[in-house]
């Protein structure tokens, strides 16, 4: 704690000068909340993407990254009001971006921890909306978070679209990005779509098939997709989507050729 001197005539008097708090005192989460109150009353979009995102579909997913699109023209501006909390852009670990490419590589990561060992590092992620390109009239309010900000979130059936779409769009000469999309794409089924919060099955145990109804989670899961179609939630032209999920779900195609059968 620092000392500072007053003079006043002859006489010395001191006092103690509070000391600059570290950030990394307060626990990530909490700093993520002051972040994104911070962004919202700056007039900035914020839409959960990542952990945040799966875990309102219910995928079990550890949240150690906290991911937020943020629209392309705001966001220097967002890095900018973030580095002003004391959270530091931080360029990406090798590893991060050698495993999953522009999932990390694009964006800005503003450092949520003291440690900056891979392992126990955790980031705030502002990524770019363009990536995954949800259309405004694809997502909704959810005001549960917080009063002092207000995130965007989008409906289930725009999560899968932007994973075909993204599938589409990349192709198989980027492994990084498929493999990552499509591991994505698996747990949402599972987890999402089958309701399968046990973990994954193996289609061949009939016992353990027979045990979580597996004949009617896979039926709920198809008249789900299908109701999307019926509600005219694809965008136009990208109705195979449909086509494309249910053959996935049924196991009469591999996830491994999307969005290429018979490729």
């Amino acid at each position: 704690m620092g000392l500072v001197v007053l003079r006043r005539g002859y006489r010395d008097y001191w006092r103690h000068e509070a000391p600059l708090q570290d950030p990394f005192d307060t626990p990530p989460a909490d700093l993520v909340k002051k972040a994104l109150a911070k962004l919202s009353a700056a007039g900035i979009e914020l839409i959960a993407w990542g952990s945040l995102l799966q875990r309102s579909l219910h995928v079990p997913v550890v949240a150690k990254h906290f991911t937020f699109l943020v629209p392309d023209e705001q966001l220097d501006k967002a890095s900018d009001i973030v580095a002003k909390l004391n959270l530091p852009l931080s360029p990406p670990h090798d590893l991060l971006v050698k495993s999953s490419g522009d999932f990390y590589s694009k964006g800005r990561l503003h450092r949520l921890t003291r440690s900056t060992t891979l392992e126990s590092v955790q980031y705030l992620h502002l990524f770019p909306a363009s990536f995954p390109a949800y259309l405004s009239s694809e997502l909704v309010k959810d005001t549960s978070q917080s009063p002092d900000y207000t995130l965007l979130v989008p409906r289930a059936s725009a999560v899968y679209a932007s994973i075909l779409r993204l599938l589409a769009s990349h192709p198989r000469k980027n492994p990084r990005i498929r493999n990552r999309l499509l591991s994505d794409l698996e747990m949402l089924i599972h987890y999402n779509l089958m309701d399968l919060q046990g973990g994954f099955v193996d289609s061949d145990d009939d016992e353990q098939w027979d045990t979580l109804q597996m004949d009617s989670r896979i039926e709920t899961a198809v008249a789900t997709v299908q109701a999307w179609g019926l509600n005219g939630e694809w965008r136009e032209g990208e109705d195979w989507m449909q086509d494309a999920l249910i053959a996935v779900i049924k196991g009469t195609a591999s996830m491994d050729n999307l969005p290429w059968f018979g490729s």
